[in-house]
């Protein structure tokens, strides 16, 4: 038996397996997919928390794998994005955002406010820090405490947690052109690579007329917990 709450609104074509739990306040596109004991929209884990209805919004086409967990927000609604996968065991923290097509990996912990580009990858058993930032198409390695925000485009690794260059893979399977490639590791190389402050980079990437070099730098400039660099 799985457990769908009064307010909360399914679309066409939803599966729920059993003891799957759909909270009050809750939005389903269409096509989700919520395996054993999976709940969405369950109370932020947050101490000032008093009750208050808690709001999430999952797009349509999205899997959340056994016993996947996405609380609701506290400040404005925790949103999982069209197409999304979230594995068994993984937890979406209150106030999350995880984009389009964005994978989290058996396990993997987000916590509150935590932002998850389009089509990023966060491999099996990965915490991540409040208010962290992981750009489009990034890849998380597995096993990682990511503790800052992590670029779009690339790869983070290693204990601690370090910029491994470019996701190339991720890149050619979203359907990059080698020139477009070529151009983002460019400009990624002059974030991680030049050994310049970030205010120097920045400068660097301003100079550069391409989209990728716009939004490298727009990211870099945006609130978060600071860019993982070589530096840290």
């Amino acid at each position: 038996m799985a457990i769908v709450e009064e307010d909360a609104v399914l679309g066409s074509g939803c599966v729920l397996e059993p003891f799957a739990r759909v909270c009050a306040g809750t939005r389903l596109g269409d096509r989700v997919r919520l395996g054993q004991g999976a709940v969405v929209g369950g109370a932020p884990q947050h101490s000032a928390w008093r009750g208050e209805r808690a709001a999430c919004e999952v797009g349509s086409d999205v899997r959340l794998g056994e016993y996947a967990t996405v609380n609701g927000g506290m400040f404005g609604a925790t949103r999982v994005g069209d197409g999304a996968f979230v594995m068994a065991y993984a937890h979406v923290g209150h106030d999350a955002e995880l984009g389009a097509r964005a994978i989290l990996a058996n396990a993997v912990q987000l916590a509150g406010h935590v932002r998850v580009g389009t089509g990023a990858n966060i491999g099996g058993g990965t915490l991540v820090h409040q208010h962290v930032r992981v750009g489009d198409l990034a890849f998380v390695a597995g096993g990682l405490r990511l503790e800052r925000d992590a670029a779009p485009w690339s790869r983070i690794m290693g204990e601690p947690a370090r910029w491994a260059g470019i996701n190339r893979i991720g890149l050619e399977r979203d359907g990059w052109t080698r020139e477009r490639i070529v151009m983002t590791e460019s400009v990624l190389r002059i974030v991680f690579r030049s050994g310049f402050p970030l205010d120097g980079a920045l400068a660097r990437l301003a100079s550069i007329d391409s989209s990728e070099a716009l939004e490298l730098a727009r990211f870099c400039k945006e609130n978060g917990r600071g860019l993982l660099r070589p530096s840290h």
